[in-house]
């Protein structure tokens, strides 16, 4: 069973340098640098968990991370718009969580790299046409995110269910790529898919497959807004044509206390809640364990959030060092959460 699986953890930085920055030469420690962390939505919890750990890191070291960016109004043009402001600022470097790449990369990571500010990105990377603008990734690798969740979903459905897929942009990389790796782990144990790759088997929705079937409507797509993504989920979870609903963010418990009446007052038999999520919180714990949510991925932004003023330092002194990979992730289903709990 699954949920007899040990919890596995894993974090993935890649490190792309771009020509202008290995012509930097290295400079001498300094203090009082100023960097900044642009979130897809400064409101979102998750991104404010990030800054917490970003800004905690840098002030212990005399520095400051600024949480730029912008709410869901606006979405990519306010990131757009955050990097020039931070380009005016003229800080010491720039770590941001993608939205969409082609729109933020000439007009203004390419504009960072002239003024030779180091750029990463952060749990949303860049896209391969626009990835030279950037010198790291630190985040988990959203691929496996989506091969995790499919691996809960194939623990509660072992011959496959009709599922609707809920999401932010169409554009975000690490949602897409989350949704890629759903696809996949889902496919992958077909025998006319025995030797598939991810390149050719996740763009096309689930369509029987091993069992399994995204319904039509679905993604659906928030663009980040968790009052969206209640309504949306208080709809299809009234579908008795769905047999699980899986967001690849956690949107859902923006409100925890809605989220818990919506399923309550739902139906006899709702379909199944498996998710990716932040680091989980008190109500979230609780939601696993009376099986409202089956399971979920979650992510450690906080520390994430170390990690980049970490990184963001190390280019800024000119060290050109990518930090060692560090643990980020956690999968936890309500079986395993019952199996843990029960007595010896």
């Amino acid at each position: 069973m699954f949920g007899h699986r040990p919890t596995k953890w894993f974090l993935t930085a890649t490190f792309a340098l771009s020509t202008a920055m290995l012509c930097q030469p290295a400079t001498v420690m300094a203090k009082n640098l100023t960097f900044s962390l642009i979130s897809k939505d400064i409101e979102d919890i998750n991104f404010i968990n990030a800054w917490r750990g970003c800004s905690d890191a840098a002030q212990r070291n005399g520095d400051k991370c600024r949480h730029m960016g912008d709410t869901r109004v606006g979405y990519f043009r306010g990131q757009l718009a955050a990097i020039q402001e931070a380009i005016s600022l003229d800080v010491d470097g720039i770590a941001i969580s993608v939205t969409n790449s082609s729109f933020i990369a000439q007009p203004g990571l390419a504009v960072a790299q002239k003024h030779q500010i180091p750029v990463i990105t952060f749990d949303s990377d860049l896209e391969e046409p626009e990835r030279h603008l950037r010198m790291a990734y630190i985040g988990p690798d959203n691929f496996e995110i989506g091969i995790q969740l499919g691996e809960l979903l194939k623990a509660e459905f072992p011959n496959g269910a009709n599922i609707c897929v809920m999401s932010g942009g169409r554009f975000d990389p690490n949602l897409n790529h989350r949704i890629a790796g759903l696809r996949h782990s889902l496919r992958r144990h077909s025998s006319d898919q025995k030797h598939a790759t991810p390149e050719n088997t996740t763009l096309i929705p689930m369509q029987g497959e091993t069992g399994w079937r995204e319904h039509p409507r679905c993604p659906l797509f928030n663009r980040g807004d968790d009052g969206v993504a209640l309504s949306q989920f208080a709809q299809a979870i009234q579908n008795p044509a769905i047999d699980a609903i899986v967001p690849v963010g956690a949107w859902l418990l923006g409100n925890p206390d809605r989220l818990e009446k919506i399923i309550k007052d739902c139906c006899p038999i709702a379909p199944k809640l498996i998710m990716a999520t932040g680091t989980p919180s008190e109500q979230q714990l609780r939601l696993t364990e009376k099986a409202m949510m089956n399971g979920y991925v979650a992510i450690d932004f906080y520390r994430m959030g170390e990690l980049i003023y970490q990184q963001l330092l190390n280019f800024a002194t000119g060290q050109n060092v990518v930090i060692a990979p560090e643990p980020l992730l956690r999968i936890q289903s309500s079986t395993q959460l019952k199996t843990d709990d029960a007595p010896m």
